[in-house]
């Protein structure tokens, strides 16, 4: 893509992050207010809804729903709190659910089946292509947290059905990769494009975070949710659901769940070219072994037709440093990323600080113009790219196996989510994937 046309694009969306153009009606079904639906009631969901509700004051929330009652009503503590911030008496406007509270492994369905405009979807990740899927058939324009797949069947979903059905029904979906709307650092994007470090040969990207996520969940760290697990066994799935951050069948584990966000902003610098082999290793420190079986350490090296190198790593684990270097080396000058702010070294330094807005709140400014003006907008294909990235690199570091990376789309029959799922079904043993006992399917 030339600078000319990359500008254009990037300038749309810095300029739709200022000020929201006129409503055009048609689009919402003849009213100016945006109804809103939300699955996934946790902490992640309190996050993206409050940042909802900050990008516009002209939605209604008229549906929720998760696996817990308990969730549901911390939830509307929460939003009720959050919303009082932001003008008083804005609860009372916002808050249209009624008795449009659904919970348990089926209460997506109920949730289509509103007149939602929007649904949101911040559930655990597994669930994640079925329930956009869903979704897009019902007519609801989504956005979906990241990851949008964990495993091979899920990621060919999105490509092969997904994405031309939302194309083919004109629904926007908007996807939870925010690096992309953060406005500073479209400008470094932008300047690495205009050629400012040269041809790019090499990026270093990694997310050490020095703690095993093991509290981040929604229902690990409230009371209600500690309890009913101590009296379950871990091998029942609504105990491995309620700690769904430490399993891989559910998160996709951390290559996946998280550090997607750091592969999504170096597929994005690297400029839509996606990689040919990759070759990688992960384990777990001894001490996480109880807690869950993700892997504390991933990393894969991943090389691509034009040259260029990608070397990706994260890490969850005590007493180590916090360190995430999001680096694109260049002929003539490095470029590194991060949401404080952007620089470049070498021929032609550069650099600027982080802007005012947080990326979470111009992804649904942006997102809610496309919605109000027909604009097309469907980020499906490249979060599915990302997670297409992350999903190659995990299977080889769980493995140790040098593979193409193309191997998970033409030929993994790889799929986490267990056949007639229910909360009381008993999973089988699940260890700590290594090249001992991780096999490549």
């Amino acid at each position: 893509m030339d600078r000319k046309t990359f500008v254009k694009n990037t300038t749309l969306l810095g300029t739709a992050t200022a000020v929201l153009p006129k409503f055009s009606f048609a689009q919402v079904k003849g009213s100016d207010k945006l109804k809103i639906a939300i699955v996934g009631c946790g902490s992640r969901g309190i996050f993206d809804t409050t940042m909802m509700i900050k990008a516009d004051k002209n939605i209604e929330i008229i549906a929720v729903a998760d696996l817990f009652e308990e969730n549901l009503t911390r939830f509307e503590n929460a939003i009720k709190q959050e919303a009082d911030k932001i003008e008083s008496g804005f609860f009372d406007k916002l808050w249209k659910v009624g008795d449009r509270r659904f919970t348990g492994l089926e209460a997506i369905d109920k949730i289509v089946q509103t007149d939602a405009d929007i649904v949101a979807l911040m559930t655990v990740p597994v669930f994640r292509p079925y329930h956009i899927e869903k979704c897009l058939k019902a007519g609801k324009h989504v956005f979906a947290e990241k990851p949008i797949a964990i495993d091979a069947v899920g990621l060919r979903k999105i490509y092969k059905e997904l994405i031309p059905l939302a194309d083919s029904k004109q629904l926007k979906v908007l996807c939870g990769t925010q690096k992309r709307y953060q406005t500073s650092i479209q400008e470094a994007i932008n300047r690495l494009r205009d050629g400012q470090i040269g041809d790019v040969v090499s990026c270093l990207f990694m997310r050490n975070i020095g703690r095993y996520l093991t509290n981040s969940s929604s229902y690990t760290n409230e009371a209600w949710a500690l309890q009913r697990m101590a009296k379950m066994s871990p091998d029942v799935a609504e105990y491995q659901l309620m700690n769904w951050l430490c399993r891989y069948w559910t998160s996709g584990d951390q290559f996946v769940e998280q550090f997607v966000h750091n592969l999504d902003l170096a597929m994005w610098a690297i400029g839509g070219e996606l990689p040919y082999e990759v070759v990688g290793f992960s384990g777990q420190m001894p001490t996480y072994a109880n807690v869950g079986n993700n892997c504390s350490h991933t990393f894969a090296n991943f090389e691509f037709k034009s040259g260029i190198t990608l070397s990706a790593g994260c890490s969850q684990e005590a007493n180590t440093s916090r360190y995430s270097p999001f680096k694109v080396i260049g002929t003539k000058g490095i470029l590194e990323m991060s949401f404080q702010g952007q620089r470049i070294t070498g021929e032609k330094p550069w650099s600027i600080g982080a802007p005012r807005r947080a990326a979470t709140l111009c992804e649904h400014e942006v997102f809610y113009d496309a919605i109000r003006n027909g604009k097309k907008f469907n980020k499906l294909k490249e979060c599915a790219d990302s997670c297409y990235v992350a999903i190659a690199g995990r299977e080889s570091a769980y493995t140790g196996k040098r593979m193409k990376c193309a191997w998970v789309l033409e030929r993994s029959q790889r799929e986490y989510m267990p056949k007639n799922l229910t909360l009381d079904m008993v999973l089988p043993k699940m260890p700590t994937p290594s090249p001992a006992t991780y096999e490549l399917i």
